[in-house]
């Protein structure tokens, strides 16, 4: 009796794929290292720029106005947030390619996708935030001089 449709058996990443020397393998292990320790601070600072965004909020509701350092820290905490994510994400991916055996070019193709969007992203919110302090800078200007 059968309980479903036919569904192919998972595919396993297990192959003839090039395996690193115990050389390499340390030098993806330092480098997961250091990138899961860099991640982490990212976080940890991405988290005290939403607490500084959310103190700036509460005071610029209170005073009526001044909302463009709210802005400016909650574009440093998506910064930071995200930086702070992928590079955890890359480093577990590093540190699988010494923790496994015949998974070695699969992982690392995993890490290098996840840093590609990483910068991907970066590049998306640099260029955003460089419109927006142009755009803060233009009205800091009329301001000053409508003064």
């Amino acid at each position: 009796m059968s309980t479903g449709p036919d569904v192919p058996p998972i595919k396993e990443y297990k192959s003839a794929q090039y395996e690193f020397s115990d050389e390499h393998n340390k030098q993806f292990s330092a480098l997961a290292d250091a990138m899961q320790v860099v991640g982490g601070l990212m976080q940890l600072l991405g988290l005290a720029f939403v607490v500084l965004c959310g103190l700036s909020v509460t005071s610029a509701v209170q005073v009526g106005g001044g909302y463009g350092p709210p802005i400016g820290l909650g574009a440093a905490a998506l910064l930071c947030l995200c930086i702070g994510f992928w590079t955890g994400g890359a480093a577990g991916s590093f540190r699988k390619i010494v923790e496994t055996k015949n998974e070695d070019v699969w992982h690392l193709m995993n890490a290098l996708g996840q840093l590609h969007n990483m910068y991907g992203l970066l590049r998306t919110i640099i260029l955003g935030s460089l419109v927006l302090a142009v755009v803060a800078l233009t009205l800091v200007a009329v301001t000053l001089a409508g003064k």
